[in-house]
């Protein structure tokens, strides 16, 4: 995030951004999945005894399990890449100064809302940050996702104006 040049960027919007590594996530979880991820990095995960819903729409998620292009058996090692990056994300949120409206679902059981909060409030420039009650994890793809397009369409004409949805919440 950090390496975005300010002058050619004219805004971020982060959708239930991924922020969930580093130092955001539990030690001991961090370190299960390093020790996993160096020990059997062949080992691969479905993710289905999580037991954590994305969506709301279901009928979007039979078709998702359906498409032969969705990965269903996950390394361990690719894992823990993804939260590597998700950590380095965390880290960089203070480098980020241009316009940002960060979106996230308060049903989202995939990334935790702390994580979220705290980099919301460790961003230089207070963001536009939009709350949506009914939201989950995959906000565009939602049942309500023409709902988080119309304040994404808004955003970007006007990133000072408020939000058709009214979601917008204080930092």
């Amino acid at each position: 995030m950090s390496e975005l040049p300010a002058n050619e960027v004219a805004g971020v919007i982060l959708v239930a951004p991924g922020l969930w590594g580093g130092k955001s996530m539990h030690p001991m979880l961090r370190f299960s999945l390093w020790l996993s991820a160096h020990v059997m990095p062949w080992n691969t995960d479905t993710g289905s005894g999580f037991r954590r819903r994305a969506t709301d729409n279901i009928p979007m998620l039979r078709a998702l399990g359906r498409d032969k292009l969705v990965i269903r058996h996950t390394r361990i090692d690719a894992v823990y890449g993804v939260t590597q990056l998700m950590g380095r994300a965390y880290d960089a949120a203070p480098d980020l100064k241009q316009p940002t409206l960060v979106l996230y679902g308060k049903r989202d059981e995939i990334v935790p809302a702390g994580p979220v909060h705290d980099t919301v409030r460790r961003l230089p420039t207070a963001p536009s940050f939009a709350l949506y009650p009914e939201g989950w994890h995959m906000l565009l793809r939602d049942l309500q996702a023409e709902v988080v397009w119309r304040d994404i369409a808004a955003w970007i004409q006007d990133h000072d104006a408020p939000l058709p949805s009214g979601t917008l919440q204080d930092r």
